[in-house]
């Protein structure tokens, strides 16, 4: 969406000021998003080149659910259209617009913070175990590793664009690894529909006290394993990275109870959801650069990801089930 012509022809459709003023926002790789301010009102206007129009207004379906759920933070409220509808169908990709959540970004280098975001998790996972799958823009139940692609094949495309050898080496390897545990987790764990993307950008915390003030990006929600909320969010955290990491995964379990809301399988599984998030990962964005739609760079971020995650489930990875239960509750 890079047609100034574009983004005021879809601000009029909702009646928003023709002198508002739009920005782009600063992150976001999959939409095309624009910050919008008319006085005292805030919007953000989103294209999804890569999303069906369907699989939008089943993401405001689960929306309109989550609103009446009782959430002690927002969730994003598309704004109506004059003809009730939220969705405008657009050459360049489904568009939306939605009321702006008050809240920053939280930095989550410190144990409260990790606390607060992990109780979020688990109040978003507790409200989200309520909706049907047909009211999710996904169906994950087949899981990540369902359809691979040519490993081989991908591996050469990347080398002959640019990327050493040992490195893309690491996909096979990881995947290598994954199919085997995979065998062991499918079908075997509970599920329901979760929000699969708790990211540190998809979260909104109030600036001056820190709770959480609101979740974004509901794009990726699904039908699917339980217990993957707790590990995407130990994952894109940062709460499993680097010395100390034990610290801060005890952290954001016991803000959100994790050791008690999840069963001593779904405990016991979490080293090897880390390993099947970050190749499922991978393989995403792999494939999305296949498509043009990504950098040889993303890849190669993604790539060294799946490389130390494996270093860590080998080293000392195998005790993050024992952590997490023994974690307790805050407060």
């Amino acid at each position: 969406m890079t047609d100034p012509d574009l983004v005021r022809e879809l601000l009029a459709r909702w009646g928003v000021p023709a002198n508002a003023a739009v920005t782009r926002t600063e992150h976001g790789t999959n939409n095309h998003t624009r910050r919008v301010v008319s006085g005292s009102r805030c919007w953000y206007l989103r294209v999804s080149p890569h999303r069906s129009a369907d699989q939008v207004r089943a993401e405001h379906r689960l929306l309109a659910k989550l609103a009446k759920a009782g959430l002690p933070f927002a969730v994003p409220t598309p704004v109506a259209l004059p003809d009730g509808g939220t969705v405008v169908d657009t050459a360049r990709g489904p568009a939306v617009l939605c009321e702006s959540i008050p809240g920053v970004p939280p930095d989550l280098s410190q144990e409260p913070a990790l606390e607060r975001f992990g109780r979020a998790a688990a109040d978003l996972s507790e409200a989200l175990a309520g909706i049907a799958p047909q009211d999710t823009p996904h169906e994950w139940q087949g899981g990540p590793l369902e359809v691979l692609p040519d490993l081989s094949s991908l591996a050469r495309e990347l080398v002959t664009a640019g990327l050493d050898i040992d490195q893309v080496r690491v996909l096979r390897n990881g995947a290598d690894r994954t199919l085997a545990v995979w065998s062991k987790i499918a079908g075997r764990l509970p599920n329901q529909v979760v929000h699969a993307d708790l990211a540190r950008s998809n979260v909104l915390v109030d600036p001056d006290t820190g709770p959480v003030t609101g979740i974004l990006d509901f794009e990726l929600t699904g039908y699917w394993i339980r217990a993957i909320e707790l590990t995407v969010a130990l994952a894109l955290s940062g709460a499993a990275d680097g010395p100390g990491w034990q610290h801060r995964a005890a952290a954001l379990a016991r803000g959100g109870a994790w050791g008690t809301r999840l069963t001593p399988a779904e405990l016991a599984a979490l080293p090897d959801l880390m390993l099947v998030r970050a190749v499922a990962s991978t393989v995403w964005r792999a494939n999305r650069w296949q498509l043009g739609q990504s950098s040889l760079t993303e890849v190669a971020d993604r790539l060294d990801v799946l490389a130390e995650t494996l270093r860590w489930r080998s080293a000392e990875g195998g005790r993050l089930g024992d952590i997490v239960a023994a974690a307790g509750a805050s407060g």
